[in-house]
């Protein structure tokens, strides 16, 4: 009895020990970072444009090494040029175990970048139909972030309560443009929680991808 107790709290300690050598990795990583984008990268920006990332820390990793993917991502933002303070941010949805608040929030895009690895931007635009602006998708980026949509831990694409990441920019597209990006890939390999979904031609430019590098 008592050798089982002792087997089950070295095994719990060697978790411990390891997940908390992995963040403090991690977090060593990001803080002597000096990862950014370009002036002239900055200025391709658009308002309602997409960027992809690969973040740090053990979730971030599990999602890459879940996904199998051409290029290392983990998550997904809404480039929103604020008139009002005139500076690039990002609308996106995180959960509070990584963050200060859950669900659908603002950020800075500099903020944005430091929590990103190095060489794992990519930017992205929508092909809005004609006669219409990538801007809405900005601007209903807004909206939801108006209504402070928690965050989706179940990863369940038909509660719309609820937004991961990339739900809130299908649910935000979906909305604006009458265009199901993830149409047909919500299946049994779960397409639709793939990132490839954000650079597919039909669908979205590729601005510029640091992945290349």
């Amino acid at each position: 009895m008592k050798r089982g107790l002792i087997a089950t709290l070295i095994v719990i300690s060697s978790i411990a020990l390891f997940l908390l050598t992995y963040d403090f990795r991690s977090e060593q990583e990001q803080f002597f970072s000096d990862y950014d984008l370009t002036k002239e990268e900055i200025a391709m920006i658009e308002d309602g444009d997409i960027i992809l990332r690969h973040g740090y820390g053990l979730v971030s990793d599990g999602i890459v090494e879940t996904m199998q993917e051409k290029w290392e991502l983990s998550h997904c933002a809404i480039l929103w040029k604020d008139s009002v303070t005139n500076e690039v941010k990002v609308i996106h949805s995180i959960s509070q175990s990584l963050s200060e608040y859950d669900g659908v929030q603002t950020q800075s895009l500099k903020r944005f970048i430091h929590d990103s690895q190095e060489n794992s931007i990519m930017l992205v635009r929508f092909k809005a139909p004609d006669g219409m602006t990538q801007k809405n998708i900005s601007t209903r980026g807004q909206y939801y972030l108006g209504r402070q949509i928690p965050f989706d831990h179940s990863f369940d694409i038909d509660d719309t309560a609820r937004f991961y990441c990339s739900e809130l920019l299908w649910q935000v597209i979906l909305d604006e443009y009458d265009v199901d990006i993830f149409k047909g890939k919500n299946n049994e390999q779960k397409d639709h929680l793939k990132f490839d979904n954000f650079y597919a031609s039909e669908n979205f430019e590729v601005i510029f991808n640091h992945n290349e590098r």
